[in-house]
C-alpha cells in the first residue's frame, strides 16, 4: 500500500557550516563526528486537505478546517510540520570542520481502525520517508480503497530513530448517504434522515400535521439543499393551515400565479403580511 508522504523540496539550498583556519604541516583537518539530534517538531497545519499542483507537480496542500475528516475515496488528511536540527559535535581536533545535515530518514506510522490490507486485518500502517530541515514536510494519508473508509480515531506520527517527533489525532467519519431529491410529497427515502425528521415526516404524511410538514421542509430538506422538495412540503403545510408554510411556499413559488395563490391562502388564515402581498386589506 503506497501512501502519499511528501517532503517538499522548496527553493532552499543545502546549508554547510565549516571552520576555516590555517594549519601547520603537522596538523590535519578532520571531519566532525556529528550526533544528529532533532528539536521539537512544530505542526504547522492539519486536517482534511486538497493537494496543490504547479506545472503538474505536487507543491503542497491546502488544509480545510472542520471537526471530522470525510472518509471518501481520493481525500487526503494529515499535517505539515517543521523540525530544527540540534548539533552536538565531538572531536579532539581543534582544527576540525563540520556540517549541518539537510535531511534524515524518518518513519511515518498511522494507527487506524481495523482495515483489510493485502487480505489481512491491520490496525497499523507505516513506511519510510525523508525529513528535510528548514522547510515544510507533509505526512498525509490518502483514501485509496473502499475498505479504508472506516469511522473512528486515526493517528499519524513521525519518528526518527524510533523516537516520536510529531503526532496528530484525527476523527474520521464516513459521510452519510444523501437521500434522493424529493419530487412528490411523502415519497421520501426516509431511512436516510435522522430519527426526529423521520417522525416529522410520518406526522405530516399520516396525521396531516401541518407543523410537522413545515419542520420536515425546514430542518430536513432545506439543510440538504433540496429546494424543490422543501417547496412541496411547505405547500402541504400551507394547505393544512400553517401560516408560515404559506409564506415560505409563496417565496419559493415558480410562477406569479402560484405565489399569489399561497398568499391568498395565508390571508384566508388571517395573516396580515399575506394579505398585504395580494392587496387584500379591505
Amino acid at each position: 500500500m503506497k501512501k502519499t508522504i511528501i517532503s517538499l523540496l522548496l527553493a532552499t539550498l543545502p546549508i554547510f557550516i565549516s571552520g576555516c583556519k590555517t594549519a601547520s604541516n603537522t596538523e590535519s583537518t578532520e571531519v566532525v563526528k556529528n550526533t544528529i539530534e532533532l528539536g521539537s517538531a512544530e505542526i504547522k497545519k492539519s486536517g482534511h486537505a486538497q493537494p496543490l499542483f504547479q506545472n503538474n507537480q505536487l507543491v503542497g496542500y491546502e488544509f480545510k478546517k472542520g471537526f471530522a475528516v470525510p472518509a471518501e475515496l481520493g481525500n487526503f488528511f494529515g499535517f505539515s510540520y517543521q523540525v530544527n536540527q540540534l548539533i552536538n559535535s565531538t572531536t579532539d581536533n581543534p582544527n576540525s570542520t563540520g556540517y549541518v545535515a539537510t535531511k534524515v530518514p524518518v518513519t511515518v506510522t498511522v494507527v487506524h481502525p481495523e482495515i483489510m490490507i493485502n487480505g489481512k486485518p491491520e490496525t497499523t500502517s507505516s513506511w519510510e520517508d525523508t525529513l528535510y530541515f528548514g522547510r515544510d514536510n507533509f505526512a498525509m494519508w490518502k483514501f485509496e480503497n473502499a475498505n479504508e473508509l472506516v469511522n473512528g480515531k486515526w493517528t499519524i506520527s513521525v519518528a526518527y530513530q524510533q523516537k516520536e517527533i510529531a503526532t496528530k489525532n484525527f476523527f474520521v467519519r464516513v459521510p452519510p448517504k444523501m437521500p434522493k431529491k424529493v419530487t412528490q410529497v411523502c415519497q421520501v427515502e426516509i431511512d436516510k434522515f435522522p430519527r426526529a425528521l423521520q417522525q416529522a415526516n410520518t406526522a405530516c404524511c399520516t396525521n396531516n400535521d401541518a407543523q410537522a410538514c413545515y419542520n420536515f421542509a425546514w430542518r430536513g430538506l432545506e439543510r440538504i439543499r433540496d429546494k424543490k422538495g422543501a417547496a412541496l412540503y411547505y405547500a402541504k403545510s400551507c394547505e393544512l393551515g400553517d401560516i408560515s408554510g404559506c409564506r415560505q411556499a409563496a417565496k419559493m413559488a415558480t410562477t406569479p400565479e402560484k405565489r399569489d395563490a399561497f398568499y391568498h391562502k395565508g390571508c384566508d388564515l388571517k395573516d396580515m403580511d399575506s394579505c398585504i402581498e395580494v392587496n387584500r386589506l379591505n
